[in-house]
């Protein structure tokens, strides 16, 4: 019975969890979706690039929360976590100018 409950808790706490999926490049655009999201401190998002690559998330004033490395394979993703509540911006450095910003709020 040990064993059960041991494996259970195993595959409970191995499982990645976050709030919510973005996705990169959405619906061939150049474009987070969501790009307005609203989570809790400590809740990760999850970005994952769709089309149109490469792509990152660069969030303002924040290069500890930045991930500028490039994903350039259609899937190739990444977390990141909010541990402190406030508003932040975020955008694609390569088409930041074609539009592709988001805003994110953590409660």
């Amino acid at each position: 019975m040990r064993f059960i409950f041991a494996l259970l808790a195993t595959f409970l706490f191995a499982v990645p969890v976050w709030a919510v999926d973005v996705q990169m490049g959405y619906n061939g655009g150049l474009v987070f979706e969501p790009s307005e999201i609203e989570i809790n401190a400590g809740d990760s998002i999850h970005f994952i690039n769709n089309v149109l690559p490469p792509h990152n998330v660069v969030v303002d004033g924040h290069p500890e929360l930045s991930h500028t490395g490039l994903a350039f394979s259609p899937g190739e993703s990444f977390d990141v976590s909010f541990d402190v509540p406030g508003e932040y911006t975020f955008w694609c450095d390569p088409h930041k100018g074609a539009g592709m910003i988001g805003h994110i709020r953590v409660s």
